[in-house]
């Protein structure tokens, strides 16, 4: 049964991450109660008609005793520009939890997470729902720079191993994170893959987890615009041709690798 709740929640922290990255708190008494590591809400920015369509913005942690759940964006275009003005003790209201979330039955394993760039978002719930199942999990983040790291401090609690790789250089293995995957795999012998990022990124991914036989599962990138699978926007090409096309917004955002086809 898919429980959904509409909540006007408080704000009681808005951090900046990064010229372009924030983290903002967000006390919901009911949302906090039922989300899962990999689900994401749909914010409505202003109180107003513009912008029309609300945000979807993957669930970045949930502290249920304290009733918060944290929200981890990027400012990409109008909508997200006007929320990042959002100040502590204003208002905003939220839909949720949408979609499909991580498969977090793995027990006493390792999980090995892979984000990229902004793909970091729904990884640090996943991490601490594995962490608390006494699994051993290894973080392998890529971004273009430093700057777009400087979240990644958030893991060191949740994650036993933590890998970086930047395109610059600046810190970590130089170059895409997929670069280096298959030693981190080889070494770290992973029981289950979980990743997060851009088309091009999972659709790698998603070829080495088959060429080393590990159960994958991947939190996909697909633009939404109603969450609730009506307005066909955000449409996955199934692996089997046979089958419709899935809905990110319902069917996933997370899917298990050898369910979708990914076109870079």
């Amino acid at each position: 049964m898919i429980i959904l709740y509409l909540e006007n929640c408080k704000v009681t922290a808005h951090q900046q991450v990064n010229e372009t990255d924030y983290i903002i708190t967000l006390q919901t008494d009911q949302i906090a109660r039922v989300s899962e590591a990999g689900q994401f809400v749909q914010v409505k920015v202003t109180e107003g008609f513009e912008p029309i369509l609300r945000r979807p913005l993957s669930i970045h942690t949930v502290d249920r005793e304290k009733k918060e759940i944290k929200l981890y964006y990027q400012i990409l275009g109008k909508g997200t520009e006007i929320l990042s003005k959002v100040r502590e003790e204003e208002i905003i209201n939220l839909l949720g939890p949408l979609g499909t979330g991580f498969d977090t039955a793995l027990e006493n394993s390792k999980a090995l997470l892979i984000g990229g760039g902004l793909g970091q978002a729904p990884l640090l719930y996943l991490a601490e729902e594995l962490e608390r199942k006494k699994n051993t999990v290894f973080l392998a983040l890529g971004t273009r720079d430093e700057v777009s790291l400087r979240n990644v401090v958030c893991f060191d609690d949740v994650c036993q191993e933590v890998s970086l790789a930047t395109e610059d250089g600046s810190v970590g293995f130089k170059g895409y994170i997929t670069d280096n995957l298959p030693e981190i795999i080889e070494t770290f012998k992973p029981e289950r893959i979980y990743a997060c990022g851009p088309s091009p990124m999972m659709k790698k991914i998603k070829e080495i987890a088959k060429t080393y036989q590990i159960p994958c599962q991947l939190s996909l990138e697909t633009r939404m615009a109603c969450g609730i699978g009506v307005c066909l926007g955000c449409t996955v090409k199934p692996s089997d041709q046979s089958k419709p096309y899935l809905k990110a917004c319902v069917d996933g955002p997370v899917f298990w690798a050898e369910e979708v086809l990914l076109d870079e």
